[in-house]
């Protein structure tokens, strides 16, 4: 967004211009992030609920997402909150982000035995000319996702709530109230959310039928059966989700887990 096109955005949204916090969910894809993101989203608190495809650098790129937000969308009156999720590698948030008090984070990793296939079958039926519609290209971005947040959490010491990401499902009433605590919302997170003018659309999350149901659809843990167990590649996500997951625990101020 160029100087000129950010001054035009305030003139139409001047609101732009008063203080919000941002709320950032750092994950990888097909880890029930759109869920999340659609929940927050709901409250009357959180302005945003889908992926910016952004990087976060400096004090602009916090303007920057208001701006680009502003373009298609009206901040909520009275709202704290500008939230956009973080689940690839290019998209950087840096250590003047991961410190600076305006900025929030929940942490959150799915098991390679649910995430891996996931992304597989996503990519053969929007993408099936995508290299990731291989399991073993698709392992590799998890890999590198998880060793890049692990990184993060050891080089940078900030707060952040952890979360594992199926926790959302399988209790999900906990798992609202511990996050409406840990963000002070002034009204709890509800399992039911709005579908929204993104909601289902190509690059910006989930477009399964269960997101289109608008509230939660509570579930244990699926059972999994995959022909590729005993692959290198999978080997390998299997210890990378293991020690990824000790650390990003380990390292936070507060955590939901399994």
């Amino acid at each position: 967004m160029s100087y000129s096109q950010a001054l035009k955005t305030v003139f139409k949204a001047p609101a732009i211009l008063n203080g919000k916090k941002h709320l950032f969910l750092l994950s990888h894809m097909r880890a029930n992030t759109s869920l999340m993101g659609h929940l927050l989203g709901s409250h009357p608190e959180v302005n945003g609920y889908y992926e910016m495809h952004i990087g976060y650098y400096s004090a602009k790129s916090l303007f920057r997402q208001k701006a680009l937000y502003c373009e298609a969308h009206s901040l909520k009156p009275n709202s704290t909150y500008m939230f956009d999720k973080v689940l690839h590698n290019e998209h950087e948030v840096t250590d003047a982000m991961l410190t600076n008090s305006r900025c929030h984070f929940l942490l959150s990793i799915r098991a390679p035995e649910y995430t891996v296939p996931s992304i597989a079958s996503l990519y053969r039926k929007a993408h099936p000319e995508h290299e990731f519609t291989e399991p073993k290209h698709a392992a590799h971005y998890y890999c590198q996702r998880l060793d890049a947040l692990a990184a993060m959490v050891k080089r940078c010491a900030f707060e952040y709530l952890y979360l594992d990401a199926d926790a959302i499902k399988v209790k999900p009433k906990d798992t609202l109230e511990r996050l409406t605590d840990y963000l002070g919302l002034s009204s709890p997170l509800t399992s039911r959310y709005d579908k929204m003018h993104n909601t289902g659309k190509a690059k910006a999350g989930d477009s399964s039928s269960s997101l289109m149901s608008g509230e939660i659809i509570p579930s244990s843990l699926p059972s999994v059966s995959l022909e590729y167990e005993q692959e290198a590649f999978f080997r390998r996500c299997q210890e990378v989700y293991a020690s990824s997951r000790e650390i990003l625990s380990s390292c936070a101020q507060q955590r939901i887990t399994l």
